[in-house]
């Protein structure tokens, strides 16, 4: 029997499959941090392989899909570039 997925996955894919814009955080330290934003997936890890390029020694990036309501999801390493995402 397959898994019922909980509502948090379900507004989650929403969110993610509707996004508009994906932004990226690296936190750097007490109260800093390194932001950017991306229009697509590809390009978002492609700034978080960035950011922990210019930042060497600080913890992994957080990329959160925002959708145009302003509601935000993240996005996990089970969700890769160019493959939709389906709860």
């Amino acid at each position: 029997m397959a898994r019922r997925p909980h509502p948090t996955e379900i507004r989650d894919a929403e969110i993610i499959r509707n996004a508009v814009r994906f932004d990226i955080t690296l936190f750097l330290g007490v109260g800093r941090f390194a932001n950017a934003t991306a229009p697509n997936l590809e390009t978002a890890h492609d700034e978080a392989r960035r950011l922990s390029a210019e930042n060497p020694g600080s913890r992994k990036p957080l990329i959160y899909a925002v959708d145009a309501s302003g509601r935000a999801a993240p996005i996990t390493s089970n969700i890769q570039p160019k493959k939709e995402y389906v709860a």
